[in-house]
């Protein structure tokens, strides 16, 4: 019996032994998930394009451009001595304003990470932009009045506020959609000239304009903040556990704009032109934010 006690001890100390344990198996820690939530900033760079139009209305609704008898349809001005009465219905003339432009910012926003697989948030970004677009049409040279028409419109900055939710395609790989306030600043301008030494005279009980040859009839400009909304969507992939990059489309819309188009001296008479000009854009842009 006392030499079986001494035997257990024996194999007891054996397996107990540093040899004997760098043997056994050891059980892996974790490996931990990636989590999203936190506060983050970072910055981004891009590209922004507008395809619009210019939409040049009047002040009588039977001939809107100017007044009773002058349109512009088709690349062509008619002139007729036939008044708001007529029954006629024109189309309003329209100008195309190609704008594009490279856009740049910064951003910051917050993610909770509500379970395994989805992430929701917001994100707030302030972006530079110098998207430019005009357009300039001069009639043909026919007999009588040749006009000319001009309109350029302009984006200086814009800034967003939105929410975003996204689905997590691995624990580091998120795809998210995105939507909400936009805001930006805006410059619209227009004028009608007329580029022949033929006046431009034209009466109708709404409207009057008396304009000599090589002269600028009407014209008029608007700046503006205009506010609207956003949406869009991207892709965002963590690099580092404090480092993320992106790639993201948004579409912005700022309303109307609207400048009006009154006689300019030596120009005489009440007639005037409304111009209609899209705040509509198109950005694409990558980003890399910093998780604090």
């Amino acid at each position: 019996m006392r030499k079986l006690s001494a035997a257990t001890v024996v194999i007891a100390s054996t397996m107990l032994s540093p040899a004997f344990g760098a043997d056994l198996p050891v059980k892996a820690n974790p490996v931990p998930v990636y989590s999203w939530t936190g506060w983050y900033g970072g910055v981004n760079a891009g590209y922004g394009w507008q395809d619009k139009n210019a939409a040049f209305t009047g002040d009588v609704v039977t001939n809107p451009l100017i007044g009773a008898g002058t349109v512009f349809t088709d690349g062509l001005v008619q002139i007729s001595q036939q008044g708001p009465g007529n029954g006629l219905v024109h189309q309003p003339y329209q100008q195309p304003l190609n704008a594009s432009s490279f856009v740049g910012g910064g951003q910051f926003g917050y993610n909770w990470q509500i379970d395994r697989n989805w992430v929701a948030g917001f994100e707030a970004d302030l972006q530079y932009a110098n998207a430019k677009g005009s357009a300039l049409f001069n009639a043909p040279d026919t007999p009588g009045v040749q006009l000319s028409a001009a309109s350029s419109h302009q984006l200086d900055w814009f800034g967003t506020v939105r929410g975003r939710i996204g689905y997590l395609i691995t624990d580091r790989f998120l795809a998210f959609g995105t939507g909400g306030l936009a805001y930006g600043g805006t410059k619209s301008q227009a004028s009608i000239s007329i580029i022949n030494a033929s006046a431009w005279n034209v009466g109708a009980p709404a409207t009057q304009i008396f304009c000599n040859g090589f002269t600028t009839c009407l014209a008029g400009a608007s700046s503006q903040t205009s506010v609207g909304w956003t949406a869009g969507g991207g892709l965002e992939y963590a690099v580092l556990p404090n480092v993320t990059i992106k790639g993201e489309y948004l579409h912005i819309d700022l309303g109307d704009q609207n400048v009006v188009l009154t006689v300019q001296s030596p120009t005489t008479g009440n007639g005037f032109v409304n111009a209609r000009f899209s705040n509509a854009y198109d950005i694409v842009r990558a980003g890399m934010n910093f998780r604090f």
